[in-house]
């Protein structure tokens, strides 16, 4: 193994095609390794996890469920959105570029997602890739997220490992760290020991990579990891330069199939994989998903320290996805929300000022009551006197008094009333920035949508009615795909590119 610095101050970086990498990106550094590989390499073993005790839980003799239809149609009823809060955002006038169209028309398309569970899972975008009819060695990936082996997070890696005594930073959260690679999210440890491995072969378990970027960030102080690849001899390496946005190239003989990398001392956080695409690739597809993130990424995140990672190949379309975690926060206040979405978008827009741009609002959420309160007593007399004693019966026979009771005193719609707030707001923010608006909350029918859709057969909504099941993210991305303008013929003006070219 051969350790050769490529990129200091802004010198060009052109080994195997990553040009534009190091280009007018002086932060930037980059060390390249020359590895040997081998053609029988084993698969990739993690070490087992321990399986921690579990106590064991009493049975739960009222447990949650899905409210009774009756119960959900009675307040459909009587929902009315709220009023719409007053939102004052500054004119952005810039145009919006024409939707799924390449940089150059022989050249693929990139497409950069961020979002937060829903596109972790990774159903709705492989829904997007089915629809565009392109094979699969046609689609690829160039940057992969440090959420590996998080649960809810599915990566186009044929394996990962990572051993204790890593933890998460995402960049949403305001006590981790704003140095963060593209998918906003590192990966930190500090033990000596600490450990992380990638099978980098494809489905078929061909390796057909000569090249992969670690993404991290330096520190003041020199950093010495040991590297194995293909379980091969391990070898130490230093890492040492300006602090900032870092990048360590390995570069194989042949193509690599397992890596494995170990920290000897120092603290490391790592940001991510990158590798150059496929010359036959027509669609880039990053997908960076995290459980349980919001928009407030781009706000926390540095924008010098993102802009070191794009180089000079960002994105065509650029998406993003979020709402859902910031409506679980109890009360919902739609000015501040206003203010950190308009700050996040912002940020996010000046990474890709020419890209065409979308906003996802989230979809609709329901709320699971127990089984004890799905007909009450109270609600029982009211429906049989016929809500004799209401001074103001609605519509339907039932006052909305009474149609509460129905769900025990549960306001079932609580959440979509906040889901739709965000997303009027996200419109309006969308537009100020040139950007499409679409909504999972419309495209789930409006109102109740939650409550449907976990009683469709096959379910759509998952049972905790908030996340949806396979073929509910699959209806979302064919109605998205048919709103937005997304189908085959996007990727009919060039022929596919061979690999000779």
């Amino acid at each position: 193994m051969r350790r050769r610095p490529l990129c200091w101050a802004g010198a060009a970086c052109l080994l195997l095609g990553w040009v534009g990498a190091c280009l007018a990106q002086p932060r930037l550094t980059v060390t390249s390794l020359r590895v040997q590989t081998s053609p029988h390499a084993p698969d990739l073993e993690c070490t087992p996890a321990r399986a921690k005790p579990r106590a064991a839980k009493p049975v739960d003799t009222d447990p949650p469920e899905v409210p009774d239809d009756e119960a959900v149609q009675s307040q459909v009823q009587d929902f009315r959105l709220n009023a719409d809060v007053p939102v004052s955002l500054p004119g952005v006038t810039r145009p919006t570029a024409r939707f799924w169209q390449p940089a150059q028309p022989a050249q693929a398309l990139r497409v950069g997602i961020w979002g937060d569970s829903h596109l972790a899972a990774g159903f709705f975008t492989s829904e997007l890739v089915r629809l565009s009819q392109l094979p699969a060695d046609q689609v690829s990936s160039r940057f992969l997220p440090a959420n590996m082996n998080r649960a809810g997070v599915r990566l186009p890696l044929r394996k990962s490992c990572v051993s204790p005594h890593w933890q998460y930073e995402p960049a949403h959260v305001a006590s981790a760290a704003s140095a963060t690679g593209p998918g906003l999210v590192n990966l930190f440890s500090q033990q000596e020991g600490a450990w992380l491995a990638w099978d980098l072969r494809n489905a078929q378990a061909q390796p057909d990579k000569l090249s992969v970027r670690w993404l991290y960030q330096q520190t003041s102080s020199p950093m010495s990891l040991a590297i194995r690849v293909d379980d091969g001899q391990e070898q130490r390496i230093d890492l040492q330069g300006p602090e900032g946005p870092a990048v360590l190239e390995l570069v194989g003989d042949a193509p690599l199939s397992t890596v494995h990398l170990r920290l000897v001392q120092g603290a490391f956080r790592w940001q991510g994989l990158e590798w150059p695409l496929p010359a036959q690739t027509r669609l880039q597809l990053d997908v960076f998903g995290y459980p349980g993130a919001t928009v407030a990424g781009w706000r926390q995140a540095r924008s010098d320290d993102l802009a070191a990672w794009w180089g000079s190949a960002a994105y065509d379309v650029v998406v993003l996805e979020f709402g859902t975690n910031e409506g679980n926060v109890q009360p919902f206040d739609a000015s501040t929300y206003t203010q950190m979405l308009q700050t996040s978008v912002a940020a996010w827009r000046s990474q890709f000022p020419q890209a065409a741009c979308v906003l996802v609002a989230p979809g609709d959420r329901g709320v699971l009551v127990r089984r004890s309160q799905k007909l009450t007593p109270a609600a029982s007399l009211q429906i049989a006197h016929g809500n004799a004693q209401s001074s103001s019966p609605a519509k339907g026979g039932k006052a909305p008094a009474a149609r509460r009771e129905l769900a025990g005193g549960a306001d079932l719609l609580r959440f979509t009333r906040v889901h739709a707030q965000i997303g009027r707001i996200q419109q309006q923010v969308a537009a100020a920035h040139g950007c499409r608006y679409w909504s999972m909350l419309e495209a789930m029918g409006g109102a109740g949508g939650a409550y449907r859709w976990v009683k469709q057969t096959p379910p759509l909504m998952a049972r905790d009615l908030i996340h949806f099941t396979v073929p509910g993210y699959q209806r979302l991305a064919q109605s998205f795909a048919q709103d937005i303008g997304w189908n085959p013929t996007v990727f009919a003006h060039s022929p596919a590119p061979s690999a000779a070219d």
